[in-house]
């Protein structure tokens, strides 16, 4: 690669890097040193910087062809939760002035900004964030303790579901398609892993150990504003210049204001049906831990539509129970389900191969 593609591949990197900076690297693990200190934060970072640092080195023009055509409108679906997902966070976590202000800014920047614009956005998004975080705070990390809330064992029933979650997402974020397709190397990720990981260790600084919560304030709703700004413009980007998508401009509005709508009724009425913030956030959670990662697996088996829906359908009372009742060990059940079904479409090809030389 020569010395002028460096400073675009670098650029490819933040932009992945702040693109996929949701609001999971900017909570989750809150509630994970909580649940299961340290190694709850490890269990979240490293699946989930590893997993995306491979899309970049495994994924072959021929490979990301193969997943697009296969998984194309799949991957329209997974932009428009993610906005959905942003706007209840901005919603739910901050006032009301700042979440719209957050959602605007983020559509001002779908709509207007090119390649060059969003490269360059990046780079101040990146060093804008990094300010916002108190680097000294870095050694306090160490008084993290290695236990939580939770049992020990609760967490290696929660590790297979995680690991799922973030090794298979990538492969439906348009954001990591765009940057694959116009990096003039697949470096780039390794510079989104690099500075992926400094971002969720600077996020953990945020957790204090002494009270068992994070530190809000300023410089944490700062942070969540131009990560979440930068999310959604990007994938609104995605979500309006996919041609299939009809009225595409207004339904990528109309998610981010149902999206806001969630994350206020949970902000100002928590004790309602629809559960607390932490609730609602939690059960979001599972389109990326179960729905999205067993469609994109299945999808690209040839598995038929009719038996995933089924699956899914019949994996969901598990995950409610893990992930909101503490009962991980259920995990283990749609876990297998999904193996089982890989599996058996994995020696039906083998057979077929053999039947038909």
């Amino acid at each position: 690669m020569s010395t002028r593609a460096w400073p675009t591949t670098i650029g490819w990197g933040l932009f992945c890097s702040a693109s996929w900076t949701w609001c999971i690297g900017m909570f989750l693990p809150f509630i994970l040193l909580e649940q299961f200190g340290w190694p709850g934060f490890l269990a979240f970072l490293i699946p989930n910087v590893v997993g995306c640092a491979l899309f970049g080195y495994l994924l072959t023009p021929a490979r990301q062809q193969f997943v697009r055509d296969r998984c194309g409108a799949l991957c329209l679906w997974f932009s428009l939760a993610t906005l959905l997902y942003q706007a209840f966070f901005a919603g739910w976590m901050i006032e009301p002035v700042g979440a719209i202000a957050v959602i605007i800014c983020g559509l001002a920047l779908g709509r207007f900004l090119g390649d060059s614009g969003w490269l360059r956005l990046a780079v101040l998004v990146t060093i804008a964030s990094a300010l916002t975080i108190d680097w000294t705070l870095l050694p306090a990390l160490w008084d993290i303790p290695v236990t939580g809330t939770k049992p020990a064992d609760s967490l290696l029933s929660l590790v297979p579901a995680i690991a799922l979650g973030f090794l298979a997402c990538p492969y439906l974020d348009l954001t990591f398609h765009r940057a694959l397709e116009r990096s003039p190397s697949r470096h780039a990720f390794l510079v989104f892993g690099l500075v992926f990981a400094a971002t969720l260790l600077g996020v953990a600084t945020f957790w204090e150990s002494a009270r068992a919560c994070p530190r809000f304030g300023t410089a944490l709703t700062l942070l969540w504003g131009c990560q979440l700004s930068f999310t959604i413009g990007a994938h609104a980007r995605e979500g309006w210049t996919d041609t299939r998508l009809r009225s595409r401009q207004i339904l990528v509005v109309w998610v981010l204001l149902v999206g806001l709508a969630l994350g206020w009724l949970t902000r100002t009425n928590p004790t309602a049906w629809w559960g607390s913030g932490q609730e609602t956030y939690l059960r979001l959670l599972v389109l990326y831990g179960l729905v999205f990662p067993y469609l994109l697996l299945l999808r690209l088996r040839g598995i038929p539509n009719w038996l995933i829906t089924i699956t899914i359908l019949a994996s969901l009372p598990f995950f409610e129970m893990g992930f909101m009742q503490n009962r991980t060990d259920t995990l283990f059940v749609p876990i297998g389900l999904l193996l089982v079904l890989l599996a058996t479409s994995m020696v039906k090809t083998a057979w077929k191969d053999r039947s038909h030389p």
